[in-house]
């Protein structure tokens, strides 16, 4: 049977992670904080799970499995589901990472790479990221600058706010800082190298392990990001954020009406970003909660949302 699914996701503990994600946006978790809610995962690490319906208690992987048609047409091309989307909370700043291309990653890590894009949901005043190099570097300058610790001097850093999008090819050295609540549409992949974690130690006193010398081998020291590079505004209501082979992300704005359409090529996943409204397909309709992920199968047909919300969709 085919309807709109309501995604629970799993949630991610680590050390840089904030309570927002439970007391704000009502995530499940054992504990105050969460660092990463998975909302739409098909990845091994950390599966969503579907929460109304036939396939209620289902994981959405096992489900996509036995009912590949949900994916779409444009899927076919890949070997596993080909996107994963989560939502971060970041009280502190992440490690400077990178991640690999998927031919490196295939050759050397038997698994594909990542690229991905980050949505600015909210943002604390002042706060940013590192995206790229301030100036194209030499591997040997990169090299230097993280045995001296000075990485940091040659980094870009971008102030951003609310609504702002970056994409982030693989290669590119990046990290989130602290002070931002972001949905990140990415490849189905956790492989990352670390660079630097400002020396700091997890919760048994030890730091986390660095990938240095891989991380030289991908990185793309010419690398110079901006924020919004890519957005097109398609319409009154949509702005196209960012597309590549994996993935396009586009900001749905709802006040009060939005109409579209998941015909067979492809799946749609909403995530609710600000505000509330309803869901309506055929005779039946979903409240949309801030922070409710649904995936809509390939061939679902016409949908209505209704209310005064963005969201973020996602599709092949």
């Amino acid at each position: 049977m085919i309807y709109p699914m309501r995604l629970k996701p799993a949630t991610k503990d680590y050390v840089w992670g904030g309570s927002r994600l439970k007391r704000e946006w009502k995530k499940p978790a054992d504990g105050d904080v969460i660092a990463e809610s998975w909302e739409l995962s098909c990845h091994k690490d950390g599966l969503s799970v579907i929460e109304n319906g036939e396939y209620e208690g289902m994981p959405l992987g096992d489900l996509l499995e036995h009912m590949p048609i949900y994916k779409g047409k444009k899927c076919e091309q890949f070997e596993f589901f080909p996107i994963l989307i989560k939502l971060i909370d970041a009280k502190t700043n992440l490690s400077i990472q990178v991640h690999p291309s998927d031919e490196y990653a295939l050759d050397n890590e038997g698994q594909y790479g990542k690229s991905e894009m980050w949505y600015i949901v909210d943002a604390q005043e002042g706060s940013g990221v590192y995206c790229g190099f301030k100036k194209p570097i030499s591997a040997q300058e990169l090299e230097g600058a993280l045995k001296d610790g000075k990485i940091l001097e040659y980094l870009n850093f971008i102030p951003v706010k609310r609504g702002d999008s970056i994409y982030i090819p693989s290669g590119t050295v990046h990290a989130i800082c602290g002070g931002l609540l972001i949905c990140e549409v990415q490849q189905n992949s956790s492989l990352t190298y670390r660079l630097y974690d400002y020396d700091r130690v997890d919760k048994t006193g030890k730091k986390r392990e660095l990938h240095i010398d891989k991380a030289l081998q991908v990185v793309n020291t010419a690398a110079v990001t901006k924020p919004n590079q890519d957005v097109v505004r398609e319409n009154e209501c949509v702005r196209r954020l960012a597309s590549c082979k994996y993935f396009t992300v586009r900001e749905i704005t709802v006040a009060p009406e939005y109409k579209g359409r998941v015909d067979e090529e492809c799946f749609l996943s909403l995530t609710c970003t600000r505000g509330d409204g309803l869901l309506e397909w055929q005779d039946s309709t979903f409240t949309v909660d801030l922070g409710d992920t649904f995936f809509l199968p390939a061939g679902l047909g016409d949908y209505t949302l209704r209310g005064n919300m963005t969201l973020i969709a996602a599709s092949v």
